[in-house]
Parts: C-alpha cells; sequence; structure tokens
C-alpha cells in the first residue's frame, strides 16, 4: 500500500505509535520498524539488541537504531520473550532502510498475550493514522532509500552523468542514489544512461524546476 508516496506492507499489522509491525507465524510474531521510522533517522548506522531469552512487555525496548538524523528504541509490539534477533543488521543496518519488511526484520517474540494482537491493525485499517504520522513528521519517500544523494543544480546532465559514473564504479552492486537535477534535457539523459550502463531507474519525480532520480547500481 502507498500512503503519500511511502510503501507500507498489506501482510503486516502495525502499532502506528510505536512505528513497528508484526507478522504472525503462530504465536511468534516476527518484528520490524515502520517505513516511517525507516526514512524519518536516516540512513541507519548502527542497531543493538536485546539478548534472545530475554522476556519483554508490550510497548518496551527490543533494541535500539541509531540514524545521523535518529535515535529511538524499537519498541514490541507484543508481550513476550525474544527468541531470535537479526544478526545480520550488525553488519548492514540499512538493510532497516532499504527492506524494512523482509530482509530487514528486527526480532522475532514468543508472545504470551494473544489477545493484543487485537491492538495492532493492517495498513488499510490504520491508513488515516499513518498518514497523520507522515504528515506531523515530514517524512519523505522514494522508491528506495539512497545510499548517497547528489545535488547536482546549475550543472549540465552530461557532466553529472560523469560523476554518477565515477561514484558507482567504487560502489558494491545494489547501491542507489538519489540524484537532483534542474537541467531541462535530463530526463532524456538519464534514458539514455540507464541504456548505455545496464542501471535502474527506479524513479523520476519532478517538483517544479527539479527533477529527482532514483538509481540503483545493477547486480
Amino acid at each position: 500500500m502507498i500512503i503519500s508516496t511511502c510503501r507500507f506492507a498489506d501482510d503486516v499489522l502495525y502499532d502506528v505509535e510505536g512505528h513497528t509491525w508484526a507478522r504472525f507465524e503462530g504465536n511468534v510474531a516476527t518484528v520490524g520498524i515502520d517505513t516511517v521510522l525507516a526514512w524519518m533517522a536516516g540512513g541507519f548506522n548502527s542497531v543493538s539488541f536485546k539478548a534472545v531469552g530475554t522476556f519483554v512487555e508490550r510497548g518496551k525496548a527490543l533494541g535500539a537504531v541509531e540514524g545521523p538524523r535518529h535515535f529511538d528504541t524499537v519498541r514490541s509490539p507484543v508481550t513476550g520473550r525474544i527468541v531470535a534477533i537479526n544478526e545480520l543488521l550488525a553488519g548492514n543496518p540499512r538493510l532497516l532502510n532499504h527492506d524494512p519488511y523482509s530482509g530487514g526484520w528486527f526480532a522475532k517474540v514468543e508472545a504470551t498475550k494473544p489477545d493484543e494482537k487485537r491492538l495492532l491493525r493492517p495498513a488499510s485499517m490504520a491508513r488515516g493514522d499513518l498518514q497523520s504520522k507522515i504528515e506531523e513528521l515530514k517524512v519523505r519517500c522514494f522508491a528506495d532509500y539512497p545510499d548517497h544523494e547528489m545535488f547536482e543544480i546549475g550543472t549540465e546532465c552530461s557532466a553529472v552523468l560523469v560523476r554518477l559514473d565515477e561514484l558507482l564504479a567504487t560502489s558494491p552492486p545494489g547501491t542507489v542514489v538519489h540524484l537532483v537535477s534542474d537541467d531541462p534535457t535530463s530526463e532524456i539523459e538519464m534514458i539514455r544512461w540507464t541504456d548505455r550502463t545496464g542501471n535502474l531507474l527506479l524513479e523520476t519525480r519532478r517538483e517544479g524546476t527539479l527533477v529527482h532520480y532514483i538509481v540503483k547500481k545493477k547486480g
């Protein structure tokens, strides 16, 4: 589901105030952060977890996340015992930004109060509250979270693309770049660039005289 350009998974239940979600398999809830927190904090650079086996009440911390603009606790949407943590996040915190509903899950909790599931809502029922959070916190989402940003105002797109090629040449596959240009020829040049390089153009968004591009390195 798309709400104000932000994508929310349809197969999870949301704790809107806690900025978390839960996906249940029996009484075990896989828990992660929602899109609002994933975009509000900036690119995450560190995570910490409570130990497996720890008992947590609903609303209490499973761990913490930190980005350049925000530090926050990840609050459990259910009461129960932590049975697993996503150890991949320790080495790659930005999975929380790029893939918050799948590879970027945070922890698994064996729920001990089944009735608490009724306090959580699917995106379709939480839409209005999620919209309000996006507006309140001034969250702005694109097709994927950028690893790099290039604001190229007053520069010919051909010169910008040379710098983009240089950046991606030293970046791993899957790197995402947010490029902003005011060159009126940039949309045509970006299409030619993707044809030439095989890299992906995930989104083009025009805002006044500026055009925002989200590109992803192939591979």
